[in-house]
């Protein structure tokens, strides 16, 4: 009977210390274990590369507690999403029903790409952090407004985005000659010919490239976009300026100018073949005016 008795106090024991380290290792954010962000997903459809409406919800599970009283108010101000000009968009970020998780609403969104951006400095309550940011790519493929693209609706005119090469064109480094895809997220075909006269290509000084313009069409998610045809553009810096009276088809305006700065290529490449032919040219000059000598003295 008392090694019966030894063998429960035994057990029960044993039973007190795994739940304690069960406790201090589980999702309530007591452990040591490092902070992951384990998925970000609308409903059951992973965030990545997704296509979603304007007024979404994102759920953000991580593996441990994020919203703790301690660490919340900090890790809602590193959540973040960014529109395609790096501008930081309206969301509000609350608790989920778990502990490890972060809902983020996106706030009245039109249609266009984003980022979700995470800072590496979101902590769990165990005092672990994220240590890397993490950006995730994204599309709204529907505002919500009453319109969906066509600009029958009241929603803003809103620039998407400018590539060349399928690259953001800011900062980017692009031929003499080539395309630059401007895209809206409202239909633009109804103020055509006087959207072209709103967007241009502009060098260092300020004059103005001339470029050619598509007519305005749909790409796969609705947006409107024209393809900006330039040639023979000499190196250097240069900008692409969109005018704040571009209008969409619902006779709403971007509203406000925006100006996209690039690179043609070619800058110190030209300034160097320029200086080669000089110099030849040079050399060459140099030698006929010797022979010439020459021969002057050769008369005499």
């Amino acid at each position: 009977m008392k090694h019966t008795s030894r063998t429960l106090s035994l057990l029960l024991a044993l039973l007190m210390i795994f739940s304690v380290t069960a406790t201090a290792a589980g999702g309530n954010g007591g452990g040591t274990s490092a902070l992951t962000l384990l998925s970000a997903k609308v409903g059951d459809v992973d965030l990545n590369g997704a296509s979603i409406p304007g007024g979404s919800e994102i759920a953000l599970t991580f593996s441990n507690n994020v919203t703790d009283s301690s660490v919340l108010a900090g890790n809602i101000s590193k959540v973040k999403v960014l529109d395609s000009t790096g501008t930081q968009k309206s969301v509000t970020v609350a608790p989920g029903t778990d502990k490890a998780v972060l809902l983020v609403t996106l706030v009245g969104f039109s249609k266009g790409a984003y980022t979700l951006s995470l800072g590496k400095e979101i902590t769990a309550k165990n005092g672990s952090t994220l240590g890397t940011k993490v950006e995730i790519a994204f599309n709204v493929n529907q505002g919500t407004g009453g319109g969906t693209g066509g600009g029958g609706g009241d929603n803003p005119l809103s620039f998407v985005s400018a590539k060349a090469d399928g690259k953001d064109l800011q900062g980017a480094e692009v031929a003499s000659s080539g395309t630059i895809t401007v895209t809206f997220d409202r239909g633009m075909t109804k103020y055509q010919a006087e959207n072209f006269n709103e967007i241009g290509i502009y060098d260092a000084s300020g004059n103005k490239a001339s470029v050619t313009f598509s007519d305005f069409d749909k790409d796969e998610v609705g947006n409107s976009y024209t393809v900006v045809s330039y040639s023979n553009l000499a190196g250097g810096t240069y900008t692409l300026k969109l005018g704040k009276n571009l209008k969409a088809n619902n006779d709403n305006t971007l509203d406000k100018d925006i100006t996209i700065s690039f690179t043609v290529k070619g800058a110190a490449a030209d300034s160097g073949v320029t200086g080669l032919i000089r110099s030849f040219f040079n050399v060459l000059i140099n030698f006929f005016k010797s022979i010439f000598g020459f021969f002057q003295n050769f008369s005499k």
